[in-house]
């Protein structure tokens, strides 16, 4: 079955070709609006209420009224999870900014999951470096005007992904929070000035359980040369390795053993949850 065979639109189901907005919306001309992508696992939503709870905070630094609460929402996914028959997908939420008197449109619909080959992970991955700053960075917007012109010179170059910076930091990818490691401390720019991803805090909480704490400060692009270790967290990448930055090899250019544990402590933590969710 081709997924989506269903999107709802505030509360209704549509078939894909319906779920349409009017090209006089606001976030037409002016990226109004919010997103969120989930996992689903075994039928199961990973992480659901972390990123409804997002969610409502991107729209509330964007002045965005939503349509419903967090209960309304976890309804509508069910019905969309139900309708799909969906077992393993990504599933996306676009909140649509509101016209003159009305409401904002809530569109939910599931895709096909994004699964990367395994060598990214035993291998690690290239990624670029990309002058620029996503606007409101701490809301997940529509306006992505910045990230959309990382990920193509990503592409370009045969990256899989562009690090942002700006005033001489090195803040998230163009779709994903960066992690270094220095003198066997792992470090993640601070939450205040990116878009603090799920997987990433999920990480940050699972780690520290674990012993091993993630420390926030900025990560200076002069201080490349002295990275051990590096990887990016996203939904769908969960934790992967990066070895290469601008064609140089981060510390001896192989995955590190830092990155390995984590990615280890998130799997066994990932399983658990996914578990615990088929059991309700």
């Amino acid at each position: 079955m081709q997924l989506p065979v269903y999107v709802l639109r505030n509360g209704a189901l549509v078939l894909p070709a319906q779920a349409s907005i009017s090209v006089f919306t606001p976030a037409i001309y002016g990226a109004y609006g919010v997103y969120e992508s989930m996992q689903v696992v075994n039928g199961v939503v990973f992480a659901q209420a972390q990123h409804l709870q997002r969610l409502a905070r991107s729209a509330e630094i964007l002045g965005l009224r939503l349509p419903g609460d967090q209960a309304l929402f976890s309804r509508w996914i069910a019905d969309v999870v139900t309708a799909n028959a969906v077992v393993d997908a990504t599933l996306r939420l676009f909140v649509v900014g509101e016209d003159a008197g009305g409401e904002a449109s809530v569109f939910i619909w599931p895709q096909p999951p994004q699964v990367f080959p395994q060598r990214y992970y035993t291998e690690g991955v290239a990624v670029i470096t990309f002058l620029g700053e996503r606007y409101l960075p701490q809301a997940k917007s529509l306006n992505a005007l910045v990230t959309f012109l990382a990920r193509r010179q990503a592409e370009v170059q045969a990256a899989h992904e562009a690090l942002l910076h700006h005033a001489g930091c090195l803040t998230e990818g163009s779709n994903s929070n960066l992690f270094a490691v220095v003198d066997g401390v792992v470090y993640t720019p601070p939450a205040a000035q990116v878009l603090a991803g799920v997987t990433r805090d999920l990480l940050i909480a699972w780690a520290g359980r674990h012993g091993l704490q993630i420390h926030e400060a900025p990560l200076a692009l002069a201080d490349l040369p002295r990275w051990e270790e590096c990887f990016i967290t996203s939904t769908s990448r969960h934790i992967m390795p990066v070895t290469t930055v601008d064609g140089r090899p981060v510390g001896d250019g192989r995955v590190g053993p830092v990155t390995q544990r984590l990615a280890a402590i998130f799997e066994a933590e990932f399983r658990a949850c996914i578990a615990a969710g088929q059991r309700k």
